[in-house]
């Protein structure tokens, strides 16, 4: 309940100023902000059509591709490792257990 106080206050408090406005002053405030709106729409606009901006996402994008590339070959390397060292740990064993002569195998 404490937590509705403050914003019931603020609206009342923008309701009250609003009504002791003049329609003057209303119509000039709407005025305002509706060139206000333009502006920023305006803006966003040019930025969207900055080459620069559009340089920035590309190399944005083009990063995530290299990215995404070196993990995969990472992966791969890690794959042909873990293959690499299970052959090598097969072909220990096995010497072991020839070593020791046991003939049994593992397969």
């Amino acid at each position: 309940m404490r937590n509705l106080i403050v914003p019931v206050t603020l609206a009342a408090a923008l309701g009250l100023s609003l009504a002791a406005c003049s329609r003057d002053d209303r119509q000039e405030i709407k005025e305002g902000a509706a060139a206000a709106g333009s502006e920023v729409k305006e803006a966003a606009s040019d930025i969207a059509d900055n080459p620069d901006v559009k340089e920035a996402g590309a190399a944005v994008a083009n990063a995530g591709e290299e990215a995404a590339g070196a993990v995969k070959d990472a992966a791969g390397e890690v794959q042909e490792g873990v293959a690499d060292a299970s052959a090598d740990a097969e072909r220990e064993a096995a010497e072991a257990r020839a070593a020791a002569g046991d003939t049994t195998t593992t397969r």
